[in-house]
């Protein structure tokens, strides 16, 4: 079956096109500039910017879902709908469920969700109920005593195409100053005694001691099952040193621009948070995503805690004072994420590729509104 799609602005690596998209079996197979739809029957999608599907490599936002309120757990099918629904509606086209092997968050015990919450995805994927696809991406927490045997479990799904080393212990890497970290909870309106509860929950877990062993055991997994591996917060030059020795393709949300700058040398890209962009600074007072998007070296944007960030950020890096392309800026959030997976079929308005798409109005506000969205040439949004 084919289809045809007409826009006077379709986003391709080329530039910014007048031009008819033909779609069979779920593929690009031609990009045609004109200056009016010629085909009978080709939806007209007007001034209405066509961008490729977005690709989301870190989002928490399934785990929001399976636990909306502290406390309140939800439905685990119902929340991999919600999940879904609302990543369809930013644009997003891929999403790699971000899922961390550790510890406990706002009352969620992480170790006994995440089986229900890979189930439940899996679930509604075999049953034809997602409109996104969705990849699997493990956060592993090395100093977690009990990581492998939370990850083992799931090395045979073919979801899985991610996996991430991470140390979120307190007083290093994301939350280096504790004091700052501290007052942040407290200006949130957390009581001292909260706070101190909470660094405490937080490290009773935790064996430092098997942290090294641990990063050994994930990386040679990542290269025994051939899954892409990246890094997490690194803060200093030998952490992304190491992290390049692990054979990690990109640093996700590097604390310092000396790691961001060390990153690049290296050849890894350099992954963002759209909510750090979009707000202008990070919540944990870090690396700021403007700035190492003005340093030049920002490569890639998730969606993080947000989804809706990711298209907003995009559209921000084409506007100053960055000025980027609109088609280097969508590669932030399209073409990058997916290469750095290892995913080739998707990303471009180009011939050959997953005719995943993204129909948007931009409002007089500059805010990108999401209209309609294809999946393998099927509407879904």
């Amino acid at each position: 079956m084919q289809t045809s799609l007409f826009s006077k602005r379709v986003v391709t690596p080329e530039g910014v096109l007048a031009a008819q998209v033909q779609i069979e079996d779920g593929l690009i197979v031609a990009i045609v500039p004109i200056d009016t739809p010629s085909m009978a029957g080709a939806q007209d999608l007007g001034d209405d910017l066509l961008i490729p599907g977005l690709v989301d490599i870190h989002t928490d936002n399934l785990e929001k879902h399976y636990q909306p309120r502290p406390g309140a757990r939800w439905d685990s099918l119902g929340a991999a709908l919600a999940h879904d629904g609302q990543c369809v509606m930013a644009g997003i086209t891929t999403v790699f469920d971000s899922l961390s092997l550790h510890g406990r968050k706002d009352g969620l015990d992480r170790k006994e969700a995440l089986a229900p919450m890979i189930a439940a995805m899996d679930q509604a994927g075999s049953e034809g109920l997602l409109r996104a696809e969705h990849l699997l991406h493990l956060r592993c927490e090395i100093t977690n005593p009990e990581l492998l045997s939370l990850v083992e479990p799931h090395l045979d799904n073919p979801r899985l195409k991610l996996l991430s080393v991470m140390d979120h212990t307190p007083g290093q890497r994301q939350t280096a100053d504790l004091n700052r970290f501290k007052d942040r909870l407290e200006k949130a309106g957390t009581a001292k005694e909260e706070v101190a509860s909470m660094l405490a929950t937080e490290t009773n877990w935790r064996d430092p001691s098997v942290g090294p062993k641990n990063r050994e055991t994930i990386v040679a997994l990542a290269q025994e099952f051939g899954i892409a591996l990246m890094s997490h917060d690194d803060a200093t030059i030998e952490h992304v040193n190491e992290s390049h020795q692990d054979g990690c393709v990109a640093a996700e949300f590097p604390v310092s621009l000396d790691a961001a700058k060390r990153a690049r040398e290296l050849g890894l890209l350099n992954v963002m948070g759209g909510p750090n962009f979009v707000r202008g600074a990070s919540h944990s007072g870090n690396l700021s995503a403007r700035t190492c998007a003005a340093e030049d070296l920002l490569d890639i944007l998730s969606s993080d805690y947000v989804p809706l960030s990711m298209i907003r950020a995009a559209f921000m890096l084409a506007e100053a004072p960055f000025n980027w392309s609109i088609e280097r800026a969508i590669d932030t959030v399209a073409k990058n994420p997916a290469r750095v997976c290892g995913l080739t079929d998707r990303g471009e308005i180009k011939v050959g590729q997953r005719a995943d798409m993204v129909r948007v109005y931009l409002s007089p506000n500059r805010w990108p509104i999401v209209r309609s969205v294809w999946r393998e040439g099927q509407a879904v949004g």
